[in-house]
């Protein structure tokens, strides 16, 4: 028996994994709304509006790194869930280091969303000679997060403890990385 009612065990929802358009932003920033207004995942205190959500999807999809949606197969035009993933810092030397969003929309949990979007993010960044990604996982309690990562390879590597005030409390940063393994393409 299902521990959710609202969703059965047997639901086997087929997700599709595609690059992110201009169009899909508004379905993007309600589901990140969500993240900021309710969960300690983001320590964004207030929704950025769509406005200010493509301009971040500008600056991300420009330099030519990965911006994902997640829709059900029988339901494309529905976003379900996103990632993206940028340079971890600014400096020429992070060149080859990225840091991972991914965000799922209320209701979608635990239905193979956040595992689709994050192994596609990374064949896309090992595909940009991405050597490792970096998670930064708000809050140690996410325990959804961590799982998602960890099983995608990623290893706990510290936790910033008490750096985030959001919701009268406290908050940790729990930092993740996995390594990438050079395609043969990008060798070197």
């Amino acid at each position: 028996m299902s521990k959710n009612p609202s969703k059965p065990a047997s639901d086997k929802t087929r997700i599709m994994v595609r690059p992110c358009f201009e169009h899909d932003i508004e379905q993007v920033a309600m589901i990140y709304a969500h993240h900021v207004t309710t969960g300690t995942g983001t320590f964004e205190t207030t929704p950025p509006p769509v406005r200010e959500m493509k301009e971040r999807w500008t600056k991300v999809v420009t330099r030519g790194w990965p911006y994902m949606v997640a829709s059900p197969q029988e339901d494309p035009s529905r976003i379900v869930g996103f990632a993206y993933a940028q340079q971890f810092r600014d400096r020429a030397a992070y060149a080859h280091a990225f840091e991972d969003s991914v965000y799922v929309a209320p209701g979608w949990e635990r239905r193979g969303v956040g595992v689709a979007l994050l192994g596609t993010l990374l064949k896309e960044l090992q595909s940009l000679d991405c050597r490792q990604v970096i998670a930064v996982i708000g809050d140690s309690a996410n325990a959804a997060s961590i799982a998602l990562h960890a099983k995608a390879g990623f290893s706990h590597v510290g936790t910033l403890w008490n750096v985030g005030w959001k919701f009268g409390r406290w908050l940790d940063v729990v930092m993740m990385q996995r390594e990438l393994p050079p395609t043969d393409e990008n060798r070197h």
